[in-house]
Order: structure tokens, then sequence, then C-alpha cells
């Protein structure tokens, strides 16, 4: 169930998208805030806690790619929805390995933007439940690591080995594990997710012949080779 009156942020430099989707979330129960910039986004992310962000691409000044980056190393505890009028393969899966929860492509359907709040809410729980001391070891392991393609199994183990040299418990150790091997699997089903919508769309038809073949992501029981 979703939390009572939950927060959440609005960043979109369009302030008919703000009104909309405040009015249409207010209506839900949610307490909104919204901004029309990314550093205006960050400053409110500063002085208050919210537990999920709409956030556009194109932003004046910093860019919603650049905000995105900025909430997954230093705010991991609010969930981000990407909501854009950018309909591109790449940059989806760009935002969704810097920690998205979804990527809604603009026109929106307010059902679809309420039915993906309380999704990742429920998975917020879900995943707030880990220990605080193993997430802070992760998000610096994390923050050196993201540029590469497997980041997500080196996270993890590096997480572990660095727990285990800290003399942390071994259950709290192995009940991290299971929890974050759990929140890999919905990452990758949302990105496979993600793709096959984008693949209905008129703009990813036309760049698929291209964008696609080389585009691999991993699979949790996938090994290298």
């Amino acid at each position: 169930m979703v939390s009572q009156k939950p927060s959440v942020l609005i960043v979109d430099d369009e302030q008919v998208v703000c009104d909309v989707l405040s009015d249409e979330l207010s209506g839900q129960g949610y307490l909104c805030c919204t901004v029309l910039s990314g550093n205006e986004a960050l400053t409110k992310l500063a002085t208050g806690d919210f537990e999920v962000i709409l956030l556009d691409i194109r932003l004046p000044g910093m860019s919603g790619m650049e905000v995105l980056r900025e909430i997954w190393l230093n705010h991991s505890d609010t969930a981000t929805i990407v909501i854009t009028a950018v309909n591109d393969v790449d940059t989806a899966v760009e935002a969704m390995k810097l920690g998205a929860s979804d990527y809604i492509v603009k026109p929106f359907n307010l059902d679809e933007v309420n039915t993906s709040i309380h999704k990742v809410l429920e998975t917020k729980q879900a995943t707030d439940k880990s220990p605080t001391g193993m997430d802070a070891i992760a998000r610096g392991v994390k923050a050196r690591l993201d540029s590469l393609l497997g980041y997500s199994k080196i996270v993890a183990q590096e997480t572990i080995d660095i727990a285990r040299w800290l003399g942390m418990p071994e259950k709290e150790i192995r009940r991290w594990a299971a929890i974050r091997a759990r929140h890999d699997a919905r990452r990758n089903a949302a990105i496979e997710s993600l793709l096959n919508k984008l693949e209905r769309s008129p703009l990813a038809q036309k760049m698929m012949g291209i964008a696609v073949p080389y585009l691999w992501i991993p699979k949790p029981d996938e090994s290298h080779n």
C-alpha cells in the first residue's frame, strides 16, 4: 500500500505541465512541490525530503540527466521517474542506469503517471528495509564504478567485500545481498519493458535498425565469457 500523503517534487520547465501534474497528484493525496529548473530541484532536495521526483530531461541550465546523477549519488532514498519528450532509446537506458525507476514519454497519460508512482513507492518501501550501513558503502562504490557496463554486479560484490573487511555481521550482509539481487532483477525487467514500449513508437521504429542490434543489456542470470 502507498504510504499516507507521500511527497512528490515535480521538475519541469513548462509551468502548465507542473500545474497539471500537481493538480492531479494533489487530488490523489500527494504533497506536491513544483520547480522549473534543475538547480531549483537540487536546492529543494537540500532542504527537504521527497519520496518521488518527476523529472524532465530538457531543463534550462543544469540538464535533467545531470540532476538525475546528483539524485542517484546524493539522494538515493528518493525515487525518480523521468517524464520527457525525449523519445530516445539510448537516453532512456542511460536514465535507467543512473537510477530512474521509470521513463514516461510525453504526451503522458495521468493514469500512467499515477500507476508508476504507486509502483515505485511500493518498491521503495521494500528497498528501504535494507541496512543503512550497507547502503552507505554501496553509494561510495557506485560513485567510482558508475561508468562500467557491468557496474551492478561489481558494486554488489565490492560492497560485500568491504562490509566483511569492516567486520559487519554475515547475516546482515546476506540479507542486504538478497534485497540487492531482487532490486537488480526488477531494474533489468524495467529496462526490457521500456525498450519494448519504445519499439512501438514511431521515432524508435526509425532508430531500431541501428540502435537495438548493438545494444546489450545484461540479465540477472547472464554470465560473462
